[in-house]
């Protein structure tokens, strides 16, 4: 069984169909990449994937449970419980340190364990800067507290929304290199990005177009980098 497995989702705004009969799924372990222009869905589908919206109709499973008809307070049991969220804007409270940020996942999950969260920081290459403040960092150590928060409570899934967005050459290297390190670890990655060079680390790529999976990209199991297309 697939860890995220969805069917026929379809999400629309009255007569404007945002996502058209959507099929997707997602092996444990697998980095999948979901890209297209502006106004094609992606940020749609992040937000359903994410349960942070629900679709119009269709069904989408989530390590077995499917959130399609799941209330709000559902909806924040799950993503709370299977997702690690990963935002260009990195949504980090200033007023804390990157440990206390890190922390406060892991209140709304259970109980913050200052030892758990400084070892997440360490992981991401922050044990020193674990008492800045987001101020105090630079936009890719602000990412990979980000990266250590979403990792803290051990999620089924983590979905990046264009994770490298806000980033310079440097830093966007830095970042991708850890998911690298976390996906040959086994973590199972979905990440929406505009940009073709991210995209093509994934070992699939999901192109949508007005809503619709017009494009699937995989890569050469032997490892020569080559990705084979298919038309949908």
């Amino acid at each position: 069984m697939s860890l995220l497995d969805i069917r026929g989702v379809w999400k629309s705004y009255g007569s404007v169909h945002a996502l058209q009969d959507i099929n997707l799924q997602v092996d444990a372990g697998e980095w999948v990449s979901i890209m297209g222009p502006s106004g094609s869905g992606k940020s749609t589908m992040l937000n359903i994937i994410g349960c942070m919206d629900t679709p119009t109709r269709g069904s989408v499973r989530i390590d077995g449970t499917d959130t399609a008809n799941l209330n709000s307070k559902e909806l924040t049991e799950i993503r709370r419980e299977k997702i690690g969220l990963v935002f260009q804007q990195f949504h980090l409270i200033p007023h804390l340190t990157a440990l206390e940020n890190v922390m406060v996942a892991q209140y709304y999950h259970s109980l913050p364990d200052e030892g758990e969260a400084l070892s997440a920081l360490k992981r991401v290459g922050l044990g020193d800067r674990a008492h800045h403040l987001p101020s105090q960092l630079s936009g890719g150590e602000q990412q990979r507290v980000c990266i250590a928060r979403a990792l803290i409570n051990f999620p089924a899934i983590i979905l990046a929304d264009e994770p490298t967005g806000n980033l310079d050459e440097a830093n966007e290297k830095l970042v991708m290199e850890l998911f690298r390190e976390l996906h040959r670890e086994g973590h199972t990655i979905v990440m929406v990005t505009h940009d073709p060079e991210v995209g093509e680390l994934a070992q699939r790529q999901i192109r949508l177009e007005h809503g619709k999976v017009r494009e699937i990209a995989v890569q050469d199991p032997c490892g020569t980098g080559r990705l084979s297309r298919e038309a949908i």
